[in-house]
């Protein structure tokens, strides 16, 4: 129980500012599982209590519910076009073959190779849609003594007890400031299921790691050592004492979450599809009306029941109805066409506002997609975004490979010393890939005499490791073909050799032949 009548005011101003940092975080958490809901179609259902008559059994089912999810669209295009193929060290990629540059190029490398380690292909995938969906994504770098490398572990935003994850405590007077970073997370022992479900939370410092246990009270948190800890806390500090940092690495979505912009938008095209639904069922098919001219009634059907006592009769292809002082009309259906155009005008607004092309979100024919330059301009507003967001998470990259080299400076064996490591992401590129197109683009540069390495990556999108296969297929066909010189030129040398030894003899035989016909000439 805090008094805080007995705080100072610099403390009572810092407690009431943390009340604030927990109430928003509260409300946060909640926001971030709204949006998690939308990314995966959970969306609110709207119906009239009519409605809920006769399309409840529609929207209503437990494990599937209606919706015209555009969400996961505008989310996943985007997503789509960010793929890390690489990384440089003060401009230097994985391959150079300048002296200069060989520790540049050996870390480069050497980060590439820690990429792949970590299976950080795929990875790359969950961590940028959850920066996209949530607002944020986080990576933790640790040590990974069994492979001797960093390891990098992917990691949510919390939202709450339901769904744990990773707060950032920033300084209340410099909101670019973190103080430290806060993971709450769930054990679960499959071989010991009565101690599962506890509640565990791990601070880390920038000197040091501090893991905690959720006590036997509720809000107890206890000080917690796993299997392989020599101290609580666990030092976080290089080989000199100096402290590594924060091992967590925020990656910020620039605009926040991409849903929240469009959740309105959603709702309504789900609403209209709703009510295209209800209109259709009342009043989109044709209907039989009957109106009575005086005394009369059915005739010519007699199987057709009188249902709940009223005048209700069924009527079906093949069947004819005979009335007596009756006239028969028929009312057509109405005009769906209106509430169809209003759906698709919804579809073409959260394209805009998202800013994703209509023809990701629609069905296409055969002369919807543009090509050539209309693509280009259709799709600037969605590349622009990309390349935005290349930027933020290539700076969180680099970020996480500046503590993977600490942490393997550390822990790890020695590592090429550089007075100054500047580390660059590089991206694939973000337009729609025109093969032709780049191929001529690479054309020109290779005339401008550009080395080929660049051009491959930079220009034609192919990875380091690609790339690196390329160079030891060319090294090897290359020996394979000074081999074969030098094997014929071996070969060739020889032969020519030995017609030179036997000249004389042969001319020495020639010559005896030469004599014995002149010493006996033919007759």
């Amino acid at each position: 129980m805090i008094d805080i009548m007995a705080l100072s005011p610099t403390d009572l101003e810092r407690f009431i500012h943390l009340q604030g940092i927990v109430a928003r975080q509260d409300n946060d958490a909640a926001r971030v599982r709204a949006l998690r809901d939308y990314y995966s179609g959970e969306h609110p259902i709207m119906l009239t209590k009519r409605q809920q008559e006769y399309l409840g059994a529609l929207v209503d089912g437990e494990e599937f519910t209606f919706a015209h999810n555009l969400v996961r669209s505008v989310i996943d295009t985007l997503r789509e076009r960010l793929d890390v193929s690489g990384f440089t060290v003060n401009g230097v990629g994985v391959e150079d073959e300048t002296d200069d540059a060989a520790a540049d190029g050996q870390l480069a490398a050497l980060f590439w190779d820690w990429w792949a380690g970590n299976k950080a292909d795929s990875g790359q995938i969950t961590l940028y849609r959850r920066a996209l969906r949530d607002g944020k994504a986080y990576v933790i770098v640790d040590w990974d003594a069994a492979n001797s490398r960093p390891k990098f572990a992917l990691h949510r935003v919390d939202a709450g007890d339901e769904e744990p994850g990773i707060i950032m405590h920033r300084d209340p007077e410099d909101d670019n400031h973190i103080l430290y970073a806060t993971r709450y997370f769930y054990t679960f022992d499959p071989l010991n299921p009565g101690k599962t479900g506890t509640q565990r939370k791990t601070v880390y410092l920038p000197g040091e790691i501090r893991k905690y246990i959720m006590g036997k009270t509720a809000g107890q948190w206890q000080p917690h050592m796993d299997a392989g800890d020599s101290t609580w806390p666990l030092p976080w500090v290089d080989s000199a004492g100096v402290p590594l940092g924060i091992p967590v690495i925020e990656f910020a979505n620039p605009a926040g979450s991409e849903i929240d912009q469009i959740i309105g938008l959603q709702n309504a095209l789900n609403k209209t599809w709703l009510d295209l639904i209800a209109a259709a069922d009342a009043s989109g098919f044709p209907i039989l009306a009957i109106e009575y001219q005086g005394e009369g009634g059915f005739g010519s059907i007699q199987d057709d029941a009188d249902v709940e006592g009223n005048d209700e009769f069924r009527f079906s292809p093949g069947r004819a109805i005979e009335v007596d002082n009756a006239n028969v009309k028929r009312l057509d259906a109405a005009n769906l066409q209106p509430m169809i155009e209003t759906m698709w005008t919804l579809v073409q607004a959260i394209s805009g506002v998202s800013r994703t092309p209509a023809y990701y979100l629609r069905p296409v024919g055969g002369g919807d997609v543009p090509s050539g330059e209309a693509l280009k301009q259709l799709e600037s507003g969605l590349v622009k975004r990309a390349q935005e967001r290349q930027l933020v998470f290539g700076q969180a990259w680099a970020d996480a490979f500046g503590m993977a080299y600490r942490v393997a400076q550390t822990f790890g064996p020695s590592l090429p010393e550089l007075p100054e490591m500047d580390i660059q992401t590089v991206w694939t590129d973000a337009n729609v890939r025109n093969e032709l197109s780049q191929a001529q683009v690479g054309q020109l540069y290779q005339q401008l005499n550009v080395p080929d390495d660049t051009i491959w990556q930079y220009v034609l999108g192919f990875t380091p490791s690609e790339i690196a296969g390329w160079r030891d297929a060319q090294r090897r066909d290359e020996a394979v073909k000074l081999a074969s010189v030098a094997d014929a030129l071996r070969r060739s040398g020889v032969a020519a050799q030995r017609p030179a030894d036997s000249q004389p003899q042969q001319a020495q035989q020639n010559g005896g032949a030469n004599n014995e016909r002149t010493d006996n000439p033919v007759p």
